[in-house]
Formats: C-alpha cells, sequence, structure tokens
C-alpha cells in the first residue's frame, strides 16, 4: 500500500503574503464603503471616541480598547471621520477601512497557526492549516465584522482572543493573559476563553483529568471571573443588563435562539442571502407560542448539540468535528442563548465562531480527497476563490446607505427598521418621492415607529417650504 508523504513545507513569508494578498483581492473594493447603521453611534455620533483626550474622559466605561481604537482613528483621519487625510489624498474613512482589514488578515494568520499547531500530528497539517484559514478570511458572512467598522468589536477581539490561545498553546502564559486583558477591554464577550482553551486541552490530551486541564487555565479563570464581577459594577452595563432582561423572558429568549442559531449556521454553510438587519422569528411564550416550528428548531439545536458531543467523545475526524461543533455554540453562546437581545442575531457574531466550522470544512475535504492530491487543490482554489467573490460583492452593498438599506428591505420585508431608514438614506440622497414611499410602508408595517412618523412629517415641512404648491404630504 501507497504511504502518504507530508506536505512540502511552505515557508511563513509565503503564507503570508499568500493570506495578504488575498485578503486585499477580496476587500480592495470595501475602502469605498460608507458608514452604516451602528457606525454612527458607536462612531460618528459619538463624542467619546471624538479624540483620545475625549476617550481617557469618559472612561470607566465598558468596551474601553474598541473605543480607544476609534478614537486613535479618528485622530489619524484629522478628527473628522469622514474628512479627508494625508493632503486630501484619502477620504477620512480609509484608515478605518485600512485598519479593520489589518485586523481582518492578523486574525486569518492567527487561525492559520492555531490550527497547524493543533493538526502536528496530521500527515497534511499545514494544507489544512492554510485552507481553513483561506476559508475564514474569504467567507463572505465575515464582511459585517470588517466592512462595516463598527464590526471591529467582533474581529478586534478576535485577534487577541486567538493572540491569547496561541501564546497559551506555546507555554507562553503570561503573553496569553496579557493578549486574553486585551481581548476583554475590546469586548466582554471575549469571556469565554476560558472554555475554549479548556477544549482545547481536551483536543489534545482527551485522558488529562478534567481539575488539572482547568488548573492550566486557572489565571485565565480568575482574569474572567475579575472581569465580570468589574463589569457588573460599571453603572452602563447595569443599564444594558437591566434593558436585555425586560426584552423577553429568559426562557423565550433561549427558545427563540435556536431559530437563531440554526440561521447563523445556514448563513455560515449557504452565505448566498446575507442581511445586516434580519428579521426572525421571536417565540410567543411558554403558555401559546409553542407549535410544530419551534418545536422542529429546538429538536434540531439539541440534535446538532448532542451530536457534536457524541463526536467529540470518539476519535479521529468524528473528535474533530465534535471540536468544531463545539467551538461554533461556545462562541455564540454569549450572544445567542439565554440573555435577550433586542436583535436575535446579526452575522458579525459569526467571525469567532466560524473558525471551527472552517477548521470542520478543511479536514473533511482534506480527507475526502487525501488519495487525489491535485483534485484537492483545484476544488480549494475554487472554493476560495468562489467566496472570494461572494465577498466582493457584499461589499458592494456597503458603497452608501440608499445601497445598504434597500438590500435590507428586499430581504426583510416585513422589516419597519429598514423602511424607515431606506427612507431616511433617500431622504438625504434628494430623492423625496422615493423616501416618502419607504416612510410609509415603515408605518403601515409598524404603527407605532414613531421614528418614521417623525422622519415623515420633517421631510414634508421640507418639502413644503421648497416647494409651497406640492401636494403628496
Amino acid at each position: 500500500m501507497a504511504r502518504h508523504r507530508p506536505d512540502a513545507a511552505i515557508d511563513t513569508a509565503t503564507v503570508v503574503a499568500l493570506i495578504a494578498g488575498l485578503a486585499l483581492l477580496a476587500y480592495w473594493n470595501a475602502f469605498a464603503g460608507a458608514f452604516q447603521f451602528d457606525d454612527y453611534n458607536v462612531i460618528v455620533d459619538n463624542p467619546a471616541v471624538a479624540s483620545v483626550a475625549a476617550w481617557w474622559r469618559s472612561m470607566p466605561g465598558i468596551r474601553p480598547l474598541l473605543k480607544l481604537s476609534y478614537a486613535l482613528n479618528r485622530e489619524w483621519a484629522g478628527g473628522d471621520p469622514v474628512s479627508g487625510l494625508f493632503g486630501g489624498l484619502f477620504n477620512g474613512l480609509f484608515i478605518f477601512h485600512a485598519v479593520n482589514l489589518a485586523i481582518h488578515i492578523g486574525t486569518a494568520l492567527l487561525v492559520y497557526a492555531i490550527a497547524h499547531r493543533l493538526l502536528v500530528d496530521h500527515v497534511h497539517a499545514q494544507a489544512v492549516a492554510l485552507l481553513a484559514a483561506l476559508l475564514f478570511l474569504a467567507h463572505p458572512a465575515h464582511t459585517e465584522a470588517v466592512t462595516m467598522i463598527s464590526g471591529r468589536s467582533m474581529s478586534l477581539m478576535a485577534l487577541f482572543y486567538l493572540g491569547s490561545l496561541l501564546a497559551y498553546l506555546e507555554r507562553r502564559r503570561w503573553l496569553s493573559l496579557a493578549a486574553f486583558a486585551v481581548a476583554l477591554g475590546v469586548r466582554e464577550t471575549a469571556i469565554t476563553l476560558p472554555l475554549a482553551l479548556l477544549l482545547v486541552d481536551r483536543l489534545r490530551s482527551p485522558h488529562t483529568p478534567l481539575r488539572s486541564a482547568i488548573a492550566n487555565g486557572v489565571w485565565h479563570w480568575l482574569l474572567a471571573l475579575s472581569m465580570a464581577a468589574a463589569l457588573w459594577l460599571l453603572p452602563s452595563f447595569q443599564y444594558l443588563a437591566s434593558v436585555s432582561l425586560a426584552t423577553r423572558p429568559l426562557a423565550d429568549n433561549l427558545i427563540a435562539q435556536s431559530g437563531a442559531v440554526l440561521y447563523l449556521l445556514k448563513q455560515a454553510l449557504w452565505p448566498v442571502a446575507l442581511n445586516a438587519d434580519p428579521t426572525l422569528p421571536v417565540f410567543g411564550g411558554m403558555s401559546s407560542g409553542w407549535n410544530g416550528y419551534w418545536v422542529a428548531k429546538v429538536a434540531l439545536t439539541l440534535t446538532l448539540l448532542g451530536g457534536a458531543l457524541i463526536a467529540w467523545r470518539a476519535a479521529g475526524l468524528a473528535r474533530w468535528t465534535g471540536f468544531g461543533l463545539l467551538w461554533f455554540f461556545l462562541h455564540l453562546a454569549p450572544t445567542n442563548s439565554l440573555l435577550p437581545r433586542l436583535d436575535l442575531a446579526n452575522e458579525r457574531h459569526l467571525y469567532l465562531a466560524d473558525v471551527g466550522l472552517c477548521l470542520i470544512a478543511a479536514l473533511w475535504l482534506a480527507s475526502a480527497l487525501k488519495t487525489r492530491p491535485r483534485l484537492l487543490v483545484g476544488l480549494a482554489v475554487l472554493l476560495v476563490f468562489g467566496l472570494m467573490l461572494a465577498t466582493h460583492q457584499r461589499n458592494r452593498v456597503y458603497r452608501d446607505e440608499v445601497a445598504f438599506w434597500r438590500d435590507v428591505a428586499e430581504k426583510s420585508p416585513a422589516n419597519s427598521r429598514a423602511f424607515n431608514n431606506l427612507g431616511y438614506a433617500l431622504a438625504a440622497a434628494g430623492q423625496t418621492g422615493a423616501a416618502l414611499t419607504a416612510y410609509e410602508r415603515a408605518i403601515q408595517l409598524s404603527p407605532r415607529d414613531f421614528k418614521a412618523r417623525l422622519n415623515r412629517r420633517a421631510l414634508c415641512r421640507k418639502i413644503r417650504a421648497e416647494k409651497p404648491g406640492r401636494t403628496g404630504c
């Protein structure tokens, strides 16, 4: 029987150049993107990130290091996020997009490095690790974390989160703790890292006693607990927690999130209808909401989770599949489990969770075609470039607010917020007739939507002032 020889090694410089080059190819049109959606509350209209001095005065607060990154970007852009910089050579948004893309490249490199280290015993370790990193790099669902500026909360957190994991694997514990602290300072959902370390330790040494595996990351556990306590003492976090708990009952939210998790899984596996503001069904309550739809959603979610746990206890490819699925569920847990959110699901939350799915895809593809390496390379190239093309096309939606909200409205025709925001964008673009139509649709969908009514009234006043004889308002 012929033996499979290990791949010829690719030097690190080539890997870096390949990942950076393909990222630029997939995302070059992202630099034409405008501020969108949450970008205004988080960056443009947020006085706390107007400068580093303003950021310092706003402390303490949640996500301090994320806000610092925005404040630094605004200073580099001359203080105005939409003005020119470097003598007018670039739009002020250029620096925001450049930093986001650099973060994405760095995160993809960490995916490669971690996968390569975990797959040390695999005959095609480097090839599988590189494919996993390229799938992660090119996936169009990640545009919300890369092309949308405020998506940086996920990508920057993931960069330091994975950096901490890599340092942990290399037994550089204090560097790992430092990176973990930064990740927590960017986004509080990094608090799952100790569980991720435990998952990785059990993957590498399945027979290690659980107590010993937990002890290996004891300082990470202490840091996570300290972060949780510090957050709870912040008035701003207490307010957000109270709003969350008032949104819907915890049990109802947990059931509704079964549908949200399946939606995100579908977006990861078949990203053909990406949506920045999806309208997902909300569970109607334990007394009257149960029906076949929710029974099926909950049953399928539990089946996937149970299957992941069963596969995790197996060996070989099945164990890796279990690991990838458990990684996926773990990293959706902070946003898509018990605590209620106004929006059930956002695609940017896939960013870190997708690492597990990309690793599974690379391993399964390599296993299926292990005796046909040329076919494997060909399919991998087609898959990566297909995802890159989809990413390039998805970036076009971010070019202006009209394109962005029109895309949401077309994919979520029952979303009143989408039509209100589309109306606002159309009015700003001078398309008053289309704006009025969008506002009327928003009011029709949600008669209590006071924002759409106020926006329509303001637009009508403006139209009457400019054209006193015009009717239709």
